[in-house]
């Protein structure tokens, strides 16, 4: 027979386990450690005049309270290795650990009530803190200086561990493992989502522009978005799958699938991670809108005027295209080597070298595979009154608003108008969230009264 009550939360004969019971008080930590159904495992409680503790794994761990000297909930403490966290320690009488359960249990008096319900003595809290200070507000800046360096050479309480000592598994077996592949599989699914959102800024071509880079940025943030929600709801789905055939298994027939492969509703981080990405593309837009499209204007003007300069009165000469590097040290004696493409000429029967322009958006490009190795023949066109002034011939044929810088301007114009309207669909958002989340609130405010 198929059992009366099925989902995520197991009943008892019709009564949940973390319902109180007077004669047999029960103390759980402040976060409820539950199994894969949403049972409770990690409880203490009162059983016989002895104290009881629970954990996974069916784990049950019996001292009675002859043999229990004192209870305590500490902040830290360490038992000869590293420091240890928040945990529930039970003693025997020579101030031996007994048992050991890890977080934070007492937080409304549970603890107590399972004591005095056994019969042992009343919990103790040992609090500590490395930055606590007992200065008053009259100290010097070098009082409260020494005393802050003397709080924090404070060690936690030392405890030894009596014979017989256990420890509560509050964690299931694997969980470490399962964390793992968790994070593997987050990596490895966020990641391809990541490189499947820069595929378009990769494919398109170079005459684009540097919208291009904006694109690549804007397509890893959303592959990775759509990755986070591969992930998430692959994990719904094992869980709840997980969770059926758990309770297909107890109960040796098939539990109604409805009851555990459920639609979730929007998560509202969701909707403020889109906010937060359109706020965040405000600067972006800023930045490929009427930066990029005032300083390409700038530049393309620049590039006008030097073409024109050179057409009508340079010179042509045979020359070569190579790399210079440029070394650069910084503050820390680091150095860095930069590939600076460079045409090499003779005019006015002496060696020229001028860093080659960067006509229509970038220099003449050098070889990729050994930059160093470059050694490309040209024809260097200079100016006869100003050899400095000089370009690749290549560079000066043609209009150099064709490509990338046209595309640069037209992009930056359409993006410096999109603007507005990206500041004010904000608006109206945080406005919409803010006047949702109040009328929710006051909802919640009538219901109650």
């Amino acid at each position: 027979m198929p059992p009366e009550h099925w989902g995520n939360r197991a009943f008892q004969k019709n009564l949940d386990v973390s319902v109180d019971d007077p004669k047999h008080p029960q103390a759980y930590p402040a976060r409820h450690p539950a199994d894969l159904m949403g049972r409770l495992r990690v409880r203490l409680r009162a059983e016989d005049n002895a104290i009881v503790a629970y954990g996974f794994g069916k784990q049950r761990i019996a001292i009675p309270a002859s043999d229990v000297g004192a209870v305590r909930t500490v902040q830290a403490y360490y038992t000869g290795g590293p420091v240890r966290s928040q945990a529930l320690l039970v003693f025997d009488h020579e101030d031996r650990i007994l048992l050991r359960a890890r977080g934070l249990w007492e937080t409304y008096g549970e603890v107590k009530r399972v004591c005095r319900a056994a019969g042992v003595p009343s919990p103790e809290h040992v609090s500590f803190s490395r930055y606590a200070t007992s200065t008053s507000r009259s100290a010097t800046a070098s009082q409260r200086r020494r005393a802050r360096r003397a709080a924090r050479r404070q060690r936690p309480p030392l405890y030894q561990k009596a014979p017989g000592y256990r420890r509560l598994r509050t964690t299931p077996r694997g969980t470490t493992l399962s964390m793992l592949a968790a994070v593997v599989a987050f990596c490895v699914i966020v990641g391809l989502g990541a490189l499947v959102g820069v595929i378009p800024a990769v494919v398109l071509p170079d005459w684009i522009g540097s919208v291009r880079v904006l694109i690549g940025i804007v397509g890893v943030a959303l592959g990775a978005a759509g990755g986070m929600w591969v992930f998430a709801a692959l994990t719904h789905v094992v869980t709840d799958g997980l969770r059926w055939a758990v309770a297909s298994f107890e109960a040796m027939v098939p539990a109604p699938p409805q009851r555990f492969f459920q639609r979730r509703g929007n998560s509202g981080k969701w909707a403020g991670a889109a906010t937060a990405g359109l706020i965040l593309l405000v600067p972006a837009l800023i930045g490929w809108g009427p930066g990029v499209a005032i300083a390409s204007g700038v530049h393309g003007l620049s590039d006008s005027r030097l073409v024109a300069e050179l057409r009508a009165n340079g010179v042509a000469a045979p020359g070569f295209l190579i790399d210079v590097p440029d070394y650069s040290t910084d503050s820390d004696g680091n150095t860095t080597v930069t590939d600076v493409s460079t045409l090499e000429f003779t005019a006015q029967a002496q060696q020229w070298q001028d860093t080659d322009p960067s006509i229509g958006g970038r220099p003449l490009p050098l070889d990729s595979g050994d930059p160093t190795a470059t050694h490309v023949p040209v024809t260097v066109v200079y100016d006869p009154s100003d050899p400095d002034t000089a370009a690749a011939r290549r560079q000066i044929t043609g209009s150099v608003w064709h490509g990338a810088p046209t595309a640069n301007v037209i992009v930056g114009i359409i993006f410096t108008l999109a603007l507005p309207l990206l500041i004010l669909g904000l608006v109206v958002r945080t406005r919409r969230r803010r006047w949702l989340r109040n009328s929710k609130m006051l909802d919640e405010f009538v219901t109650v009264g």
